[in-house]
């Protein structure tokens, strides 16, 4: 695997502290890790499966997203079996000691009490296939993603801890710093569960990554360059260096106004540096300064207007727009706000971007609502909900859009424009003849409207 020196050195340090654990007789391993170093667990895990020695550790990682505690099992079977007979059926070079894995699920191992019970036992088996009594661990690390329902999954992971373990079986999963699924385990299984907190300075690498490309890339040393000088603004608005924030932004402006002139597309660099700017100014509070800044990258992005390709112009264009209407929102400038987002559905229409726009709508609506000017905001509704037939079901359903529809059923405007037969009538033909229960349940299970800015 390649990885520049700055990463395989906190690549390195990660798995020492993790070989260091699991000399312990633990069954679960929970690396802690930072907002915003997602990236480097995963750098971690691919490093995990690229080691090569005589004595390595078996290495399953298990990207299996958690939805249902009752299916989870199978899916994480289903996951492995499919990795064992890639390796049986892939080719191996030649200086690689290859044996057939013998295992395949056993799907009868069922317990109704203990919904784990299924994946931690065909783990065992496998686990003593593999392994024996040999002096090497078998870890199963656990990917499961964004999850939904946090107290089952936890749940889950409880049921499984409360279970034998081969000895020589090892779990591992990551936990992300206040937003931690598993920080009760510790106490829950104190001889059982440990906790590392490797170090990671993720943006010192990404720089180091960034000057490594800069000096080597002959193609395009321009952009190598510039993105080195965005990770460095990017890291100083982190750090709250302002001074430091003054002279890289300025350094990444001056760089896309010199290449601009021999391509156009630069223009597009300009609108990242203001959003930077504009966003860190959010974050400071300062919304005078936010929305200065947010007005550039405006202006940026109209300049690619008829220069551009539509489809990149015009979403630069509905996205900057988009940032000034939260700017606004949080400084309660509901009609200006509301102008803003309608601007930027325009925008998104003339890129086709049909999810986009009526989210636009969406919170134009509501922008108007909070002037009470309901028949302002049944226009945008409405206006958003003629979009609906560019966009599929499943579309509809995995976005923000049945937020639109509430919207529209509760507004009062509603019926002088759009009549309740013929809501139901669409409705029912894209959602089904229960969309009114759909659209409460997703309200529900959202926990409260989505408002810009909160």
């Amino acid at each position: 695997m390649t990885m520049s020196n700055s990463i395989q050195h906190i690549a390195d340090n990660m798995l020492s502290m993790w070989e260091e654990a699991i000399r312990n007789p633990v069954k679960m391993v929970r690396i802690v890790i930072n907002p915003g170093d997602e990236i480097m667990i995963k750098a971690f895990y691919d490093y995990m499966l690229a080691i090569d020695s005589d004595e390595e550790d078996m290495v399953f990682v298990l990207e299996c997203p958690f939805f249902n505690p009752a299916t989870f099992s199978k899916e994480l079977l289903e996951y492995v079996e499919t990795q064992i007979i890639l390796w049986n059926e892939s080719k191996k070079p030649g200086n690689i000691v290859f044996e057939h894995i013998e295992w395949k699920p056993d799907y009868n191992i069922e317990d109704k009490e203990n919904q784990a019970m299924l994946a931690v036992s065909n783990f065992n088996r496998l686990t003593e296939i593999l392994v024996g009594d040999i002096n090497v661990k078998c870890s199963f690390i656990f990917d499961v993603g964004e999850v939904s329902d946090n107290e089952s999954c936890k749940e889950w992971f409880r049921q499984a801890l409360s279970l034998p373990f081969h000895k020589q079986m090892i779990w591992g999963i990551a936990d992300i710093k206040g937003f931690e699924y598993f920080n009760k385990f510790p106490t829950l299984f104190p001889h059982d569960f440990i906790s590392i907190y490797p170090p990671i300075d993720i943006d010192e690498a990404m720089e180091q990554l960034a000057e490594q490309a800069a000096n080597y890339d002959r193609n395009d040393p321009a952009a190598s360059k510039f993105r080195l000088a965005l990770i460095k603004l990017m890291n100083s608005v982190k750090k709250g260096d302002s001074a430091q924030t003054d002279r890289y932004s300025k350094e990444c402006l001056d760089m896309a106004l010199v290449n601009v002139k021999n391509d156009i597309n630069w223009l597009s660099q300009f609108v990242t540096v203001y959003t930077i700017l504009y966003t860190d100014k959010i974050i400071r509070k300062d919304m005078d300064a936010a929305l200065y800044f947010s007005g550039k990258a405006i202006e940026s992005a109209r300049l690619g207007i008829g220069k551009l390709d539509p489809s990149l112009a015009f979403r630069l264009l509905g996205n900057t727009l988009f940032g000034k209407g939260g700017i606004l929102v949080r400084k309660s400038e509901w009609t200006e706000a509301a102008e803003v987002y309608q601007q930027a559905a325009d925008a998104y229409k003339n890129c086709k971007d049909y999810l986009m726009q009526a989210e636009a709508l969406r919170i134009s609506g509501w922008c108007w609502e909070k002037k009470h000017e309901d028949g302002c905001a049944a226009d945008c509704y409405i206006e958003g909900f003629r979009l609906i037939e560019k966009l599929s079901s499943d579309l509809i359903r995995n976005s923000s859009y049945p937020l639109l529809l509430l919207s529209l059923l509760h507004n009062s405007k509603r019926m002088e424009i759009l009549s309740d037969d013929e809501m139901e009538k669409i409705l029912s033909k894209v959602l089904g003849s229960d969309w009114k229960d759909y659209l409460y349940e997703y309200k529900r299970n959202l926990g409260k409207r989505y408002e810009p800015g909160q």
